[in-house]
């Protein structure tokens, strides 16, 4: 059993239970986890969600805030009915390329940024459980990406991931049973930075998790965690102060999956969670 210890508190669970993972939560203290002084803290189990779509557009409501939505014709983002737990499904119907995607907040909404510029480098966890209904075709993307991405085409009719900011695990159609690490600046090539993440097994639970810590050291800045379990493979503060990494750019939370051929494809999430401290 793993022990997460905030200040006077201990949080028991594995890694590798339904919860936050111990190996990803542990650099912060409760007492800051919940002060807005010392930095944000988003967390939604979806015990409550529900809301309406229009033109494609949605607009829903959760314990842990608003989201938005984009909707090709015939997909849905919904609670699961049946599911005391609060769990939703964010599904495409079976026409090719039909996408479906989900941020909180609106279109121009952010969560933070990760910056290597001295004042701006502040510590940033993400992490997220969910799981693919297949794979056999389409595409998947969890993590951050610039604000406004719950629309159309954030994935391609190619396969490919839009030309934004974004940095997570991503499921693409040239490897349909991996979760690749990877991030990307507007206008320069994608980065995969952990090739095989993840080895999805369809309708099975995987939480991934990514920390920054300005502080680590210059080979550890990004951890990539699955399951609560470190990669071993990381971003440095080579990488991040590259052109080709989305450095001091505002990011968002973004889920969401686009058919890569006339198959219906469905990514369920449980939760997410998100922290960035305060300067």
């Amino acid at each position: 059993m793993d022990t997460l210890v905030t200040g006077d508190v201990k949080f028991t669970g594995k890694n590798s239970d339904t919860g936050l993972s111990p190996a990803v939560w542990s650099r912060i203290p409760l007492g800051k986890m919940i002060d807005p002084n010392s930095g944000k803290f988003v967390f939604d189990d979806f015990l409550t969600f529900g809301g309406s779509v229009t033109s494609n557009v949605g607009s829903y409501v959760s314990q842990g805030g608003a989201y938005r939505t984009y909707e090709d014709n015939g997909g849905s983002v919904a609670q699961i009915a049946t599911s005391t737990r609060g769990e939703v499904e964010i599904q495409t119907d079976g026409t090719d390329n039909d996408e479906v995607w989900m941020s909180p907040g609106g279109a121009a909404s952010v969560l933070g940024a990760i910056s290597d510029t001295a004042g701006d480098d502040l510590l940033m966890i993400f992490e997220a459980r969910v799981k693919l209904s297949q794979i056999t075709s389409g595409n998947a993307f969890v993590g951050l990406g610039e604000e406004g991405l719950a629309a159309a085409d954030t994935i391609t009719d190619g396969d490919a991931l839009a030309d934004k900011d974004l940095i997570g695990f991503a499921q693409l159609a040239d490897d349909l049973d991996a979760f690749d690490f990877v991030y990307r600046m507007a206008g320069q090539a994608v980065q995969t930075k952990v090739s095989v993440a993840h080895t999805i097994v369809a309708d099975t639970y995987v939480k991934l998790g990514f920390v920054y810590d300005p502080l680590a050291p210059a080979a550890k800045r990004i951890k990539v965690f699955v399951n609560g379990v470190d990669s071993g493979t990381y971003v440095t503060a080579t990488n991040i102060a590259a052109a080709t990494f989305p450095d001091a750019e505002e990011l968002n939370a973004l889920f969401g999956v686009k058919n890569g051929a006339a198959a219906a494809k469905k990514l369920t999430v449980d939760w997410w969670a998100f922290y960035q401290a305060k300067a």
